[in-house]
């Protein structure tokens, strides 16, 4: 039985592993897509432009990439 657990222990790391890794590939991928694409303006007043949109969106999505990397350790 705890062969099993150790299994499911690493299994559950490895996992973790994985999934912060993506959180900060993909925040950094929208960022730089925020930073070095030339986006048209929004056509309406109340939306705010890709480029913000894009870069605030990475910045949170590698935020909780490293949080999540942080609470696995």
């Amino acid at each position: 039985m705890s062969e099993r657990q150790s299994q499911d222990a690493h299994e559950t790391d490895r996992r973790i592993t994985i999934r912060w890794k993506v959180m900060l590939a993909l925040g950094a991928v929208l960022i730089a897509l925020g930073l070095f694409v030339d986006w048209p303006s929004p056509q309406e007043a109340g939306v705010p432009n890709t480029s913000s949109f894009l870069i605030i969106l990475g910045g949170l999505l590698g935020a909780v990439g490293l949080l999540t990397a942080l609470r696995g350790e």
